[in-house]
C-alpha cells in the first residue's frame, strides 16, 4: 500500500469495505475532527491507556449484526490468511497446550512453529506476569472475551511486551482458546522513558530554587513550591487567582499584562524583566522573571522562571541613597574647603620671602590638588553612555601640542574618560618631552587609547607599582596613574604599560565598545 496519512487511509478502507470499523489514533486535537468527518467509528487521542484501546476494540468486536451481514467467499484459505497476518495468532487447548501459531508468533518469540506447538502457553509468559495471564485465561474459560497486557520471554531470554485478546471457541466438538497478540515493546519502552522524563523534570521543577509557573491570560495552570513561598499563597489559592489582576502591583499591571498577551499571541520572544507583586500579606516584592511561550494541555500558555529580587532592589536603593549622600557631602566639602583656601593662597603669595609662608603655600596647593582628585574620582561612578573616544583624545592631544592619529571609535564611558586621557598625556609629556603620540584604535570588542613617549621608560620592576596610590618617582602626589587605573576599571576596562621601541613607554587603555 502506498504511504498515506490517517484521513486518506480511513477513506480508502471505507471505500473498499463500507462496513469496516476504523479506529483513528491521533496526537493532534485538530485532526480528531477530520477523522470523524472521514467516518472513523472512534477517535482515540494520544496519550491513551491500554485499557482505553482494548475497551474500544471489545465494544466493536461485539457487533454481531455487522459480522452476520458480511458475505464470506467459500474459497477463502483461512489458514493462509492467519499465517500471513501482521498480528500474532495462536490456538491452545484446555490443558494450555499450543496447537497452532502463525508466522508472527514464531518471528517474535524466536521459536520455530514446531517448537511452539505442544508447548504450555504459560512457558512463554514472563514469570512475574504468569498469575495475571492465568486470571485472563480463566475469564476466557468462562466464555468472556478477554483483553490483557503481559510480558513474554523469547527463546533468547529477552523480555518483551504484548497486548493480547483471548476468546473461547469450539472446533470439532472440543473447546479451544483463540488468541491474538500485538508486540508493543517499543511503545512500552517509549512510555517508560516518557514517565522517567516526566518524573525527572517534575522533581527538577518542584525542587528548583526558583519559582516556576505556567499561566494563560486568565489563570495559573501550574505553580511549584517556591511560587507558594514567594507569594505567601497556597498552591490551591494560586490556581484560582488571576495572574495579573490578583498578584501584580497596580503600577506594573498594564506592562506585565501587555507582555503576557503579546507572548501568548507569538509576538514576543523569550525575555527577562522585573516587576513588582503583592503577596498575600500585602507586602510589595520585586521579582525577576524569564518568560517564554509553550503549548500546555493543547493550548498556548506562558512558562516563567522567577526569582525573588526584592533584596537586590532594596539594597540598590540603599546604595543609591548613600551614593547620593556621599556625592553631596563631597561637593559641599570641596566647595567650602576650596573657597576657604582661596584667600589663604592669595595671602601666602604675598609673603614668598618667608620660608614658613612658602611651606604653608605648598600645603595649601597640595590640599587644592586633593580636592581635584576627589572630583576626578567622583566622575567615575556616573552613568555610562556612548562616547566618541577619538574626538575626545584629539582635543586633549591638541591642547598639549602632541601628535594624534586614530579612527572613529565609540566606547561606553562617562566624563571620567577625559580625566584618564588627560592624566596619561600629561604624564607622558612630563617624562617624555614633546615626542608624545596619542592613538585611538578598535579591536573586535574593545576601543583602545594608546599614549606613547620616547622618554626613559618604566623599569620592569616598577610596571605594577606605578599604578599604586601614592607611588611617585618624580616628587608628585603619586595619584595620577592610580586615578587612571581606578577610573578605567570603573568603566569596565583595563590599563597596562609596556616598553616603546627603541625607548620610552606606551600606556594602553582598553574600554568596551558601545
Amino acid at each position: 500500500m502506498p504511504v498515506m496519512d490517517g484521513i486518506e487511509a480511513t477513506k480508502r478502507i471505507l471505500e473498499i469495505n463500507p462496513k469496516a470499523v476504523v479506529i483513528g489514533i491521533t496526537g493532534h486535537c485538530n485532526r480528531a475532527k477530520d477523522l470523524q468527518l472521514a467516518q472513523a467509528k472512534e477517535v482515540l487521542p494520544k496519550p491513551f491507556s491500554t485499557k482505553e484501546l482494548l475497551l474500544i476494540i471489545e465494544k466493536h468486536t461485539k457487533n454481531e449484526k455487522y459480522f452476520a451481514e458480511v458475505q464470506v467467499p467459500k474459497n477463502l484459505d483461512f489458514a493462509k490468511i492467519l499465517d500471513d497476518a501482521l498480528v500474532g495468532c495462536y490456538i491452545f487447548d484446555e490443558d494450555w497446550k499450543i496447537v497452532y501459531v502463525n508466522d508472527i508468533v514464531s518471528a517474535f518469540t524466536g521459536y520455530s512453529k514446531d517448537e511452539l506447538v505442544g508447548m504450555n502457553v504459560f512457558n512463554l509468559v514472563y514469570e512475574e506476569d504468569i498469575q495475571k495471564a492465568k486470571e485472563a485465561m480463566n475469564r476466557s474459560n468462562l466464555g468472556k472475551n478477554v483483553f490483557y497486557e503481559v510480558r513474554y520471554r523469547t527463546k533468547e531470554a529477552k523480555i518483551r511486551w504484548a497486548w493480547g485478546f483471548n476468546k473461547l471457541i469450539e472446533l470439532y466438538g472440543r473447546r479451544y482458546f483463540l488468541g491474538y497478540w500485538i508486540d508493543v515493546t517499543r511503545q512500552k519502552k517509549l512510555e517508560e522513558k516518557l514517565r522517567e522524563n516526566e518524573e525527572f523534570f517534575k522533581n527538577l521543577i518542584e525542587d528548583s530554587l526558583a519559582a516556576v509557573y505556567i499561566a494563560n491570560e486568565s489563570r495559573f495552570l501550574y505553580v511549584n513550591r517556591v511560587t507558594e513561598e514567594i507569594t505567601g499563597y497556597k498552591r490551591e489559592e494560586l490556581l484560582s487567582l488571576h495572574p495579573i489582576q490578583d498578584l501584580v502591583h497596580p503600577e506594573d499591571r498594564a506592562m506585565v499584562g501587555r507582555r503576557l498577551k503579546e507572548r501568548i499571541a507569538g509576538l514576543r520572544l523569550p525575555e527577562i524583566y522585573s516587576f513588582r507583586i503583592l503577596t498575600k500579606s500585602g507586602r510589595v516584592k520585586w521579582v525577576t522573571a524569564r518568560n517564554s511561550k509553550i503549548i500546555y494541555q493543547g493550548q498556548p500558555a506562558v512558562c516563567a522562571t522567577v526569582i525573588d529580587s526584592t533584596d537586590v532592589y532594596e539594597l540598590a536603593e540603599k546604595l543609591k541613597a548613600r551614593q547620593d549622600y556621599l556625592k553631596l557631602l563631597n561637593r559641599i566639602l570641596r566647595h567650602d574647603v576650596a573657597n576657604a583656601l582661596t584667600p589663604v593662597v592669595f595671602a601666602l603669595e604675598e609673603f614668598q620671602e618667608n620660608d614658613l609662608a612658602k611651606v604653608a603655600l605648598s600645603k595649601a596647593e597640595y590640599i587644592a590638588n586633593l580636592i581635584k582628585i576627589l572630583r576626578d574620582l567622583e566622575s567615575g561612578i556616573e552613568d555610562l553612555k556612548p562616547v566618541r573616544l577619538d574626538e575626545l583624545a584629539r582635543k586633549i592631544a591638541e591642547s598639549f601640542g602632541v601628535s594624534f592619529n586614530g579612527e572613529e571609535v565609540v566606547v561606553m564611558a562617562n566624563e571620567s574618560i577625559s580625566i584618564i586621557a588627560q592624566n596619561l598625556v600629561e604624564n607622558a609629556v612630563k617624562y617624555g618631552g614633546r615626542e608624545v603620540k596619542v592613538e585611538v584604535r578598535k579591536s573586535e570588542k574593545w576601543g583602545i587609547l594608546r599614549v606613547s613617549d620616547k622618554g626613559r621608560g618604566v623599569p620592569d620592576e616598577l610596571k605594577e607599582k606605578i599604578f599604586e596610590p601614592g607611588f611617585s618617582t618624580g616628587g608628585g602626589t603619586g595619584m595620577g596613574l592610580f586615578i587612571v587605573k581606578t577610573l578605567t576599571e570603573f568603566l569596565g576596562g583595563k590599563v597596562k604599560v609596556y616598553d616603546n621601541v627603541p625607548n620610552g613607554a606606551v600606556f594602553e587603555v582598553t574600554l568596551p565598545l558601545a
